[in-house]
């Protein structure tokens, strides 16, 4: 999977590529978003971008199994976290960017998975992976915590697509289940939290 948090019953650990995500039902809803209080202009980096999507992460690419890591890239940018150079210099962050710098800095396991416990090595005062960071399941969360951690500042990455996508989420609605999101795979702008999300990962920046 994509970097997968949690995976349907019985799916296979192996990366799903985009490809095979796109064969997958999606569906654009019309929504009403809510005003989001303290969170960062993120930008909207894709895992695919021909700046980095062929880039090698260990074994896979970017563009077939780098949504978390991009999701997670998104969040450096919206807080101009920038990104430590093998040279010495600092440079911007986005997928290509760090991905490099987790390369050097076992930032990945064998099966190409993003060790959240390493980002904060990136800037240690700016950056978190709380002891709340890991939701496998939505068990012992609604949707009005999370839209109250997006409007707080939180970066709030949504597992969704039955475990095998991860996009950073940015907003709420008003009909209390769509969530807002920075898709780094496909054009699609929110997904259901009751239908879509099945955990979440949570990073503390600043």
């Amino acid at each position: 999977s994509c970097d997968s948090l949690s995976r349907p019953r019985g799916a296979p650990s192996s990366a799903i590529s985009i490809t095979a995500m796109a064969r997958l039902p999606l569906l654009l809803l019309p929504m009403l978003t809510l005003a989001v209080q303290g969170q960062p202009p993120y930008p909207l980096y894709k895992q695919c971008d021909s700046a980095w999507g062929d880039d090698i992460m260990v074994t896979k690419t970017i563009c077939s199994v780098g949504c978390l890591m991009s999701s997670v890239s998104d969040g450096l940018g919206g807080y101009n976290i920038s990104i430590p150079a093998a040279d010495g210099s600092y440079v911007e962050a986005n997928p290509g960017t760090l991905n490099k710098w987790l390369q050097l800095n076992d930032g990945y396991d064998e099966s190409d998975d993003l060790i959240e416990s390493v980002v904060p090595q990136i800037d240690p005062g700016r950056i978190t992976w709380p002891e709340d960071g890991m939701y496998k399941t939505k068990d012992g969360l609604t949707y009005e915590l999370i839209v109250q951690w997006i409007e707080a500042g939180r970066v709030v990455i949504a597992n969704v697509l039955e475990g095998h996508h991860f996009v950073l989420s940015v907003g709420g609605s008003e009909d209390g289940d769509t969530i807002e999101v920075h898709d780094p795979g496909f054009d699609t702008a929110n997904y259901s939290y009751t239908d879509d999300v099945v955990g979440f990962r949570i990073f503390d920046m600043s």
